[in-house]
């Protein structure tokens, strides 16, 4: 018996980083592969890209090959590995080929699935979307590579950070290079090759798909007109960001009827304005579309320019430079954002008026805000209050990030807020696709209303703080008003000056003319500051209040916690799940609905007929800012004309005062003393100085009569400034006698004999120093 043939083992060739497949876990599918999750030796969570046909692997190897050129570029989906197993004969499959790459979040046709998506992508992911495609397709621009299937479901979202230059933080990374070419020669090698998704298709390749041979399948799938990467890849991502900015294509497409889309396709190649084309009231008659409808996305007026003229850059003039130049000023031009009370909005606008193919068609940032041309406006920070023309388009100069706009107009409307209709009929009787449009719009419906309250909460928030903080700084400015300070001292210098020269020039006529048309002029400038910092002041008091009084209008808000979250899990498209969760999806829109409401009727409405609804005090505020910097202005022009006003009588007052200097001989010193002297501080100092001693010297005269009849009183007696007792007064008299001398000192006579025994009240210091001597010795005499 013969020996059982031992089988032979697969062969392997592996590249990269290994990995393992979790085939019970697929994650999509394409047009030549299925897709699992996968993950690396390391633990690393990949997408992995499987195929056994002999096609369909010589797809994805080319795939592969594509990749790894572009290893390195950021919006390029990275590739990680590969194994290719050749199975033994007779084994079926033949072979095996997958490759793995990162591993995303989401997809972009998922994200556009989402109920707040449903009118387009928020204005932040859309810019993102634009920057990132543009680096993606610069990428492959640089290594000759033509994608040729560009489209929402190939875009993957990659979780991020919002960094300098970008404002989501969603990365964009293009994937599926199944059907991209590397090109021989460079970017401008024609192709003819027919591939791509049918409603994403140049009309070269579009035109093609209506060929009779293709029902036939005897197409051979080539094009009667050459086309290059640029015109493909434009014309499809073009189709896209439309789709992503609109929630709708910029074509009409019947699956039934292709040539609907390639005469709407050529129809826009005959417009050059046109961005899209839709169907009028006959079947065959396309309407242009000129500007991106962005009516419920609120797109700012700037970003729909640059949409709009970036979208007809790549159907009618294809450039990657040029949409490379566009994407790179999305990213890094000045960025700001204007509040505005009577739009009701959150405006964010990026300065593109500098930008080549975009600038001219973007208008005055007035005309952005909403307003009617030639609205001149006021910008108000936390930090600045300044004047904005209404022809300027450049934000060059605005340094604070936020602004309050008070647009200079004597008639402001408001922006009208439409009602809302939440009673949406979810009924068995409805066809299933319909039924799933409604409930996506409900829940759309439901998100959009909490987005915009959202969206006026933090409007009047953001307004109170601008507006408490400009009045507290108006008072500020008043508080400390430096010139008026300064031109009050000069007025009175100008008064003082003018006493001392009439005084030393004497009785010169022309003199005293000039000094006394110096000293009035002085006088009245002086008293017309008085006035204007007495009005400053009252603008100050006034200004200070109106601070308080802006902290009044933030809106009391209660928010509905996790009910975004319930809204994502209720947007389904099954007809018996819809129809099961009908009144609790109801439910949740009516909270969304009395939500706004409650909001709402703050902003329009007062609550107990006596305060002023929130939107209309806010406008007041705005408008009693807007006149209290208008009443600082003329009153700093005044002072100006004050200033001017002295100024002449000071010249001529220093004209005089050098001339006589020269004619008199007078120094300056004396000038500055006689103005010391005759200064109001120093008279009145002088003055205080003299009352003073008139009342000491009363005082003192006062105390010598007291003291006068007081020794009297004592029967005491003053001998010069001694004072003796009465009694004694005899014997001081006889001892003042005239006697015989006593013998000297010198002749050993002794000094206490020749001393007289009077009682001494009070030795005066004369006394006290004879005293003292006579206790060393020394006699009167010899003193």
């Amino acid at each position: 018996m013969a020996p059982a043939s031992i089988p032979s083992k697969p062969t392997v060739m592996m590249d990269g980083e290994r990995y393992f497949i979790f085939a019970d876990k697929s994650i999509g599918r394409g047009a030549y592969s299925e897709v699992y999750l996968g993950r690396t030796d390391s633990g690393k969570f990949v997408a992995v890209k499987t195929a056994c046909k002999r096609i369909e692997i010589e797809a994805i190897r080319g795939e592969v090959q594509i990749l790894k050129q572009l290893r390195g570029a950021t919006n390029i989906v990275q590739y990680i590995g590969c194994v290719h197993e050749k199975m033994p004969p007779g084994s079926v499959p033949a072979e095996k080929f997958s490759f793995a790459m990162e591993y995303a979040t989401s997809s972009l046709e998922a994200e556009m699935r989402r109920p707040e998506n449903l009118k387009g992508l928020p204005a932040d992911m859309l810019i993102d979307l634009v920057v990132d495609c543009s680096m993606a397709l610069s990428a492959l621009h640089q290594k000759n590579i033509a994608h040729r299937d560009i489209k929402h479901m190939n875009i993957l979202l990659f979780p991020g950070t919002p960094t300098r230059g970008r404002r989501s933080s969603t990365i964009f990374k293009l994937c599926d290079m199944g059907c991209s070419k590397a090109l021989l020669n460079d970017s401008s090698h024609e192709m003819r090759t027919l591939i791509g998704t049918e409603n994403f298709l140049h009309p070269f390749l579009a035109i093609e798909m209506t060929d009779p041979r293709m029902a036939r399948n005897q197409h051979d799938w080539k094009t009667k007109k050459a086309y290059t990467p640029e015109q493909c890849d434009l014309w499809s991502l073009g189709c896209t960001l439309y789709f992503c900015a609109t929630g709708m294509f910029p074509f009409v497409y019947d699956l039934q009827n292709k040539k609907v889309y390639l005469n709407a396709a050529i129809a826009l190649t005959l417009n050059p304005d046109a961005i899209g084309m839709s169907i009028g009231q006959k079947e065959r008659d396309y309407v242009p579309i000129t500007e991106l409808p962005a009516k419920y996305t609120k797109y700012p007026k700037w970003l729909v320019c640059t949409m709009t003229c970036l979208i007809r850059q790549f159907f009618h003039d294809p450039s990657i430079e040029k949409y490379a130049e566009i994407a790179n000023a999305m990213r890094t031009s000045k960025r700001r954002k204007f509040l505005s009370i009577d739009q009701l909005s959150i405006i964010d606008h990026t300065d593109m008026s500098n930008v080549p193919y975009v600038g001219y068609s973007i208008p005055s940032l007035s005309v952005c805000m909403g307003y009617p041309e030639r609205t001149d406006m006021i910008l108000l920070s936390n930090t600045s209050s300044q004047y904005f023309d209404s022809n300027r388009k450049t934000v060059v100069g605005l340094d604070d990030d936020f602004y309050l706009v008070v647009p200079q107009r004597e008639q402001v409307d408001i922006r009208t807020i439409p009602a809302r209709n939440i009673d949406w009929n979810e009924s068995e009787d409805m066809h299933d696709r319909k039924l799933a449009e409604i409930r996506a719009k409900k829940c759309h419906d439901g998100l959009s209303m909490l987005k915009e309250t959202d969206e006026y909460c933090e409007l009047f928030d953001r307004v109170s703080k601008i507006l408490s903080t400009q009045f507290s700084l108006l008072a500020a400015e008043l508080s400390n008003f430096e010139r008026i300070q300064t031109t009050s001292r000069f007025a009175v210098y100008m008064d003082m000056a003018t006493v001392p020269m009439m005084l030393l020039d004497g009785a010169n006529p022309e003199t005293k003319t000039i000094a006394k048309q110096c000293s009035q002029q002085a006088v009245q400038a002086r008293e017309e500051l008085e006035r204007h910092i007495k009005l400053a002041m009252d603008i100050e008091g006034l200004a200070k209040q109106l601070a308080k009084d802006s902290n009044e209008i933030r809106l009391n808000d209660t928010d509905v916690p996790g009910i975004r979250e319930e809204f994502e899990s209720y947007c389904i498209f099954e007809k018996a799940d819809i129809l099961a969760t009908t009144n609790y999806s109801k439910v949740l829109v009516e909270q969304c609905f009395n939500r706004q409401k409650n909001v709402m009727k703050q902003i329009f409405n007062s609550p107990d007929g006596i305060k002023r609804p929130k939107l209309k005090h806010a406008l007041d505020l705005a408008a009693s800012l807007n006149r209290l910097r208008s009443d600082y202005l003329k009153l700093q022009n005044t002072i100006s004309e004050c200033v001017d006003l002295l100024e002449r009588p000071f010249q001529e007052m220093k004209e005089l005062v050098n001339r006589h200097l020269q004619q008199q001989g007078h120094s300056r010193v004396s000038m500055e003393k006689s103005m010391h002297l005759l200064a109001p501080e120093f008279q009145k100092d002088q003055q205080r100085v003299k009352v003073a001693s008139v009342a000491s010297k009363d005082l003192v005269n006062q105390l010598n009569r007291e003291l006068e009849e007081s020794i009297k009183e004592l029967d005491f007696v003053r001998l010069g400034d001694t004072l003796i007792a009465a009694n004694r007064r005899d014997e001081t008299q006889e001892d003042s006698s005239p006697k015989t001398s006593p013998p000297c000192c010198a002749e050993g006579v002794p000094q206490e004999e020749s001393t007289a025994d009077i009682s001494v009240i009070k030795p005066t210091r004369k006394k006290k120093r004879r005293e003292s001597k006579k206790q060393k010795g020394v006699c009167r005499i010899c003193e």
